[in-house]
């Protein structure tokens, strides 16, 4: 079936939501109900939650790893001090960002795409993204059902978390002590790095990024600038869809895509060694909350300024980190969430 390529009623757009809602939940009718007792005890290697729109977690084992960049790494930031931390507990990550198929029907269960008011952009556009997404209206055209969430502030991802949380914990899915919530910055590029200590997780350079990031706005990348591709998956031509890598913990797009809110306030790294850190305390001046991961458009930058070296994965990289006001929307955040010992 064709998803809209003109402009459309409201009535279409609708049958947009619609379609992708039931393909969603066709696949929804396909999985089995993970095992209880696997997931309470740290066991099953992966496992879908069930009623979530295909959420699969994978299952990340502790360790201890060498959090930030060497001196000599291409595009490396002054706020990468390298530092030893431990992950002391296995936790599980999402294999993917959060889709629309996974965060509508719990965060907006009675969504309609009814077109109101003026977005921050000056055009017509879903209460949903009245803070500022981009080409909404043309987005509502596509089935999104498997295509990354953005647009969310820290405050929606949190929530998210607890939403999936309450329903988990009523099904006696929780391992004790265990919540769904953001990763920290640690468990992040924990995950993201999965043993691997070079500028990406997959054993590739940076002129083979698109075969496990999307990360568009120069030649050789696999998405134009306003399009993300369903996750995990890259467009070729002819309209072949084909999986990017995934890192060895069996985790796509952690390069590129969307940036993926974390936990933490943003702050220099503490000095020494650090055991499951969770970041500051208290806020920084600006309010900004960690995000990581680069989105859709890193690497823009490089149209411009060619000749400065790294401006292309800057970041993308596993060890990159940025910020952003915690309670400010924006296109280019999404993200992922983590089953994971509850923060105090």
């Amino acid at each position: 079936m064709t998803i809209f390529n003109k402009p459309t009623t409201m009535l279409a757009l609708a049958c947009a939501v619609i379609l992708s809602t039931t393909v969603a939940s066709a696949e929804e009718n396909e999985t089995p109900k993970p095992d209880a007792a696997a997931i309470k005890s740290l066991k099953a290697a992966s496992f879908v939650v069930p009623d979530s729109g295909r959420m699969r977690m994978m299952l990340i084992k502790p360790g201890k790893f060498t959090m930030g960049s060497p001196g000599g790494e291409v595009g490396r930031g002054d706020d990468e001090t390298q530092h030893e931390v431990t992950i002391s507990k296995p936790f599980y990550m999402a294999e993917t960002e959060a889709t629309h198929a996974q965060y509508m029907p719990i965060m907006w269960p009675d969504y309609r795409p009814i077109l109101e008011k003026r977005g921050r952009y000056g055009r017509s556009a879903p209460e949903i993204h009245q803070g500022g997404s981009f080409l909404t209206v043309d987005r509502e055209r596509r089935d999104l059902s498997r295509r990354a969430m953005d647009g969310m502030t820290w405050a929606d991802a949190v929530e998210f978390g607890k939403r999936v949380t309450a329903r988990e914990r009523a099904a006696g899915r929780l391992p004790k002590g265990y919540v769904y919530r953001l990763p920290t910055e640690a468990e992040w590029e924990y995950a993201c790095r999965a043993g691997t200590a070079g500028p990406f997780n997959v054993d590739a350079g940076e002129d083979e990024l698109d075969t496990f990031a999307v990360c568009g706005g120069y030649p050789g990348c696999n998405t134009s600038r306003f399009f993300l591709p369903p996750v995990g998956e890259k467009n070729l031509p002819q309209n072949v869809i084909e999986a990017r890598k995934p890192n060895a913990w069996g985790l796509y797009d952690m390069h590129g895509n969307l940036y993926e809110w974390c936990h933490d306030w943003y702050a220099p790294y503490a000095t020494g060694p650090a055991t499951d850190p969770t970041g500051p305390k208290e806020p920084n001046k600006e309010k900004r909350r960690v995000a990581r991961g680069g989105c859709f458009i890193s690497g823009q930058a490089s149209q411009y300024l060619p000749d400065v070296p790294g401006v292309k994965v800057r970041y993308l990289r596993s060890a990159a980190r940025n910020a952003f006001i915690h309670d400010y929307q924006m296109r280019i955040n999404g993200v992922r969430l983590v089953l994971a010992p509850e923060i105090e």
